[in-house]
């Protein structure tokens, strides 16, 4: 009898001790289950949230382009420059809606997010040098690319990049590195823009063998695979391109002094006497005289700011306290001149040929949707990068039957979610 109780205890025990095992795999998949829901909740969460900053996007884009329409009426103005602020209310935390509107969310309806936040980053890219006009029919808009890289190249500065090897052991100079960028992406089967033979960089010898291009590339990264542009020259340089637009570099939203050095270099009336270091001065001072609102960004301001900068930022004559730039305290922003600047003089045709100053037509757009989760969870977020083109014309889509021909420009070019 005591034998037959002692295996009912162990049966009992065996089975209470499988019950807690099956038990606890139970709630540990329950909780992986339950996270996994949660995780895909937030995921969509974010996603929708992302999709909620590039309509907004979208949106600004278009009513930016309505605005330009009017320039000549109320000058340039470029909203896109204030997106963040303006996402801000619709897409922030219950600070930044504050911040942004004076209220906080709860008391208003459609501004903010309860759960987390989204937000966007607009860039007009015009102002960089076209790389894909190498690819171009027209021999004037290829002489604006090889121009346009010798000009950016061209500073001694740069001198150790093409004095010493490659990442793979390739020796060039300058003008060797300029033909492979351009050999890569022209449609012919010719070296250089003399013809001088035909196109041999190596690339078949390379331990991952591949041929250039010869047509236009998709995106500023396919520059890597030209022979010299190792992670150096993409250092310098990389940020200097771009692959959609208009050939020529537009002055109204060029940011990068190496691209104005380039542009100075280009149109002066004596390109070889041109002082590189006084004329990175010069373009250092536009930039800054840009972003304070003391010049406008137009072919003639730039050429009057480069002759003669203080005579550019000069007050007008006879305003009430104006003192002459550098020398006093007025209620308008000021520059110093450094003493030692000279002005170079550049050619009206080359200036035109090579650069404009108009609206911008290529943006970079990145959007991202964040959601916050509590505990030992991370915010979990979704980014949208985007390439938006005011001038594309759609043609057979439901959004372009909705307006009559001719003003249906502006789309999306690229769409891609991280």
């Amino acid at each position: 009898m005591r034998h037959r109780a002692g295996v009912a205890i162990l049966m009992v025990v065996t089975a209470i001790a499988l019950c807690l095992v099956l038990v606890n795999d139970f709630g540990t998949r329950t909780q992986v289950d339950k996270l996994g829901a949660r995780n895909n909740l937030d995921q969509v969460r974010a996603h929708f949230l992302a999709r909620s900053g590039l309509n907004l996007a979208d949106l600004m884009l278009r009513l930016q382009k309505k605005i330009e329409q009017f320039e000549d009426q109320i000058g340039p103005i470029q909203i896109t420059t204030y997106a963040d602020t303006f996402v801000a209310a619709f897409g922030g935390d219950e600070e930044q809606v504050e911040s942004a509107v004076g209220v906080s969310f709860g008391e208003t309806k459609g501004m903010g997010v309860s759960f987390g936040t989204f937000g966007l980053r607009m860039t007009p890219i015009d102002g960089k040098i076209n790389v894909n006009c190498a690819a171009s029919l027209a021999a004037s808009n290829q002489r604006i690319v090889r121009s346009a890289l010798q000009g950016l190249l061209y500073p001694n500065a740069f001198d150790p990049v093409f004095e010493e090897e490659d990442g793979e052991g390739w020796r060039r100079d300058r003008a060797t590195q300029i033909d492979a960028i351009m050999d890569y992406i022209d449609k012919d089967q010719d070296r250089g823009e003399q013809r001088a033979g035909a196109e041999d960089y190596g690339y078949e010898n390379l331990k991952d063998r591949y041929k250039p291009k010869n047509n236009a590339i998709d995106s500023v990264a396919e520059l890597k695979l030209v022979r010299g542009v190792d992670a150096r020259f993409w250092a310098l340089f990389g940020t200097a391109f771009r692959t959609l637009g208009a050939c020529e570099v537009n002055l109204r939203v060029a940011d990068d002094p190496k691209i104005l050095l380039a542009v100075i270099q280009l149109a002066a009336k004596t390109p070889e006497q041109v002082d590189l270091g006084n004329a990175w001065q010069l373009a250092q001072l536009w930039l800054q005289a840009v972003q304070l609102g003391l010049v406008q960004p137009t072919n003639d301001e730039f050429r009057g700011f480069i002759a003669d900068p203080k005579a550019a930022l000069a007050p007008p004559a006879g305003e009430p306290g104006a003192t002459p730039t550098g020398t006093g305290t007025t209620s308008t922003p000021t520059l110093t001149i450094p003493p030692n600047l000279v002005g170079i003089e550049l050619l009206r045709d080359r200036l035109n040929a090579i650069a404009k100053a108009g609206p911008a037509r290529v943006y970079e757009v990145e959007v991202y949707g964040e959601v916050t989760r509590g505990g030992a969870l991370n915010p979990l977020r979704r980014t949208i990068r985007g390439t938006w083109d005011q001038e594309f014309q759609m043609q057979e889509s439901r959004v372009a039957k909705k307006f009559p021909p001719g003003k249906n420009k502006g789309t999306w070019l690229y769409l891609r979610e991280e």
